[in-house]
């Protein structure tokens, strides 16, 4: 059963989220609600919880001694900086 759900968000994050919305056929509601649906997993499955890209672009620079330079090649080369 649906229930409606008053938030309040910044005008930012709805924007942003409207756009994710309309880009994927899908409502800002649908994404929202699976998004809440996905904390419950979490709870679960910590692996299923989705990484940001920025996280994702973090994987594997860990190992070894690594300069700052090192750093900034890396994130340019994956067009992150």
């Amino acid at each position: 059963m649906n229930q409606k759900l008053t938030l309040s968000i910044e005008q930012s994050a709805i924007t942003r989220g409207k756009h994710y919305a309309k880009q994927h056929g899908r409502t800002l509601s649908s994404v929202v609600e699976d998004f809440l649906l996905l904390l419950d997993q979490h709870d679960e499955k910590q692996e299923n919880m989705p990484l940001s890209s920025t996280l994702c672009s973090m994987v594997g620079i860990g190992a070894g001694p690594v300069s700052e330079e090192d750093h900034r090649a890396h994130r340019i080369a994956r067009n992150t900086l």
